[in-house]
This record gives C-alpha cells, sequence and structure tokens, in this order.
C-alpha cells in the first residue's frame, strides 16, 4: 500500500522548488481550495500564478487537503502532500531528491495520532514541520548542524546520497502502530532538535548567540579561536554547547568579520571534567583540553568513538542492497 509523502523544504531555490511541485501529477488540476493569507483566492487569476505572487502565505488544497501545497517565501519554505506517493524508501527518495532544497522535514502519516495522545514534537523550526519519519540535509543545509559528526553519532538510521545529501530516518516505515512508531522515533527527534539536547542551529538563533556571548573566552587570532577557561567541578551543558556551535557559525560566516572564528576550545581546570564532557564536545566539534602543572593537553583530537547505532537501524542496514 503507498503511503502519504508530506514534506516541508527550505533554501534559498525555494522558487524553484515551488515550480517542480507545482507540476507533480497530483496538483495536474484546478485545487478546490486557492488561499492567500488564508483568505479564498479563487477568484484573482490562474491558480500557479497566484501562488507564485504570495507574498506571506500561500496554500493550493485537493481532496479535502489530503494533497496540498503551501508556500511561505520570507521562509523559503515549500510544504507539501499527497496521498498515494511512494512503497519504500527509495520511492521517496526519487521523488524528492530532484528538488533543490538545503533542508526537507518528512512528517509521519500518524500526525493525527501523535498529536491526539499529546506527544512531544520538535523540528527545524523557521515554521518548517515537525520531525516525523526523516529529514534530509544538502549542501550548505548541513552548516546548521552542530558538527557534521552528529550525522552519524544518533539513535536514526544515516543515508549517504549523491550531491552531498544525507537522509536521516527516525523510524522503520514498516511500522503501522503509531505508539511504536513514535517510540522509535523520539530519542533521534530530540537529539536532532533544536532543544536541550539537540544538534541543529535553528536560523532564529539571536538567543543563542546573544547567551554564548556571554559566556566570554579569550579570543586568539593566529588560529581563530575562542578559549573558554572552565573552572573545576563545574558542569557544561549541552544546550549551552550547542550556543556555541551558533556562535562559531556565524563568527565564520559573517561577511567583513573583524574577528572570525573557526574554532570553540573548551579548557578545563581539572583533567576529570574535561573527559567527563569529551565525547559530547568532540560530536560538536568543539575543542576539550585541560591544564596541569605541565600546561595544556588535548583530548578531542585523539579521540576516535565508534557509532552504535540501534538494533532497527542494524536490521535495515543489513537488508539494503
Amino acid at each position: 500500500m503507498k503511503k502519504l509523502l508530506i514534506a516541508g523544504t527550505s533554501g534559498p531555490e525555494f522558487r524553484q522548488v515551488l515550480e517542480m511541485v507545482m507540476a507533480f501529477s497530483f496538483a495536474g488540476t484546478q485545487p478546490d481550495k486557492l488561499l492567500l493569507q488564508y483568505r479564498d483566492a479563487k477568484s484573482q487569476g490562474e491558480w500557479r500564478e497566484v501562488m507564485r505572487n504570495a507574498k506571506q502565505t500561500g496554500s493550493a488544497r485537493w481532496r479535502d487537503a489530503v494533497d496540498q501545497i503551501e508556500f511561505l517565501p520570507n521562509s523559503e519554505l515549500v510544504v507539501f502532500s499527497f496521498d498515494d506517493a511512494f512503497d519504500e524508501l527509495a520511492d521517496a527518495m526519487k521523488l524528492l531528491e530532484p528538488l533543490p532544497f538545503e533542508l526537507c522535514i518528512l512528517d509521519t502519516p500518524f500526525a493525527s495520532a501523535w498529536r491526539a495522545a499529546s506527544y512531544e514534537r520538535t523540528g527545524f523550526g523557521r515554521s518548517n514541520l515537525d520531525h516525523g519519519w526523516g529529514c534530509v540535509f544538502r549542501g550548505a543545509g548541513h552548516d546548521r548542524l552542530a558538527s557534521r559528526r552528529w550525522l552519524d553519532f544518533g539513535p536514526w538510521r544515516v543515508i549517504r546520497r549523491p550531491d552531498d545529501t544525507t537522509w536521516i530516518q527516525f523510524y522503520d516505515l514498516a511500522i503501522t502502530d503509531p505508539a511504536e512508531a513514535y517510540a522509535q522515533a523520539w530519542p533521534g527527534h530530540d537529539r536532532m532538535g533544536n532543544g536541550p539536547i539537540g544538534g541543529y542551529i535553528g536560523f532564529h538563533d539571536a538567543m543563542l548567540i546573544e547567551g554564548a556571548v556571554k559566556e566570554g573566552g579569550i579570543y586568539i587570532r593566529e588560529t581563530r579561536t575562542i578559549e573558554l577557561v572552565i573552572p573545576p567541578g563545574t558542569q557544561v551543558a549541552q544546550g549551552t554547547m550547542l550556543a556555541q556551535c551558533a556562535r562559531r557559525l556565524q563568527r565564520r560566516h559573517k561577511a567583513r568579520q573583524s574577528e572570525p572564528v573557526d574554532h570553540i576550545a573548551y579548557i578545563f581546570l581539572d583533567r576529570a571534567d574535561a573527559e567527563a564532557h569529551l565525547h559530547e564536545l568532540w560530536l560538536r566539534e568543539l575543542q576539550c583540553w585541560y591544564v596541569d602543572e605541565r600546561g595544556k593537553h588535548r583530548l578531542d583530537s585523539d579521540y576516535h568513538p565508534t557509532p552504535d547505532p540501534p538494533a532497527w537501524v542494524r536490521r535495515l542496514d543489513a537488508q539494503s542492497p
């Protein structure tokens, strides 16, 4: 039985994505509803042209909104859904990979059941969908991660594809029970979100960066590094680490930056504290050092952990050709 596809894509080529989605077969007829700013717009002209001219939100809906396209140009976002779209993961890849997005969220057909059960949801923000069965990064979309290392060390399935494209699968698509799917997916959603233990840097990151700047630090121009000295007994929260990743991202790419930053280094005054934080810092490509009477010593450069995916991921990977 073919599955419902619900996808939200973002990236600078969002208008080209809109054109390609409007050419999908499900959009071949006049929509039942055409909305601009959630108001009827069927009298305003040919539906594709109306959608193209949307300033804030445009929406075309068929079959009681089972099939639909939502366009949010201010967020570079195209959201669409259509039923009977794919059988296997490979079919979804064939449909979506031609679209020139940088980020894509794939919601679940269990969304209504998850809402009814009041399950916690998270995602990338910026008006996109909540996480469902998967998400996709392409090219610069990976920059919103704390580090590309994050991809291989989560409770999810990783599938690398051509054109610098990485698929993340949060639950086995053969599951038919909403509660079972959520139980399998939620640990991955939490780690791939922008919450306290997540590794995704949201686009609206001003508060993250403000918090990171308040932590201070010493700027080393020669190595483009900010050093943060950590007193003994201090617990560095994962949310604080994500804030420093946002600070690094901003200072790495900001035009005409007078003090560009490529690295954030945590300098612990106690070796045991450094070792306790090593794995989470390494995942985010944040340097981990300790200081003793002999000087500074770096731990993360010689740290090489091995990914340990969940059993369901190992099973699916073993079945893949």
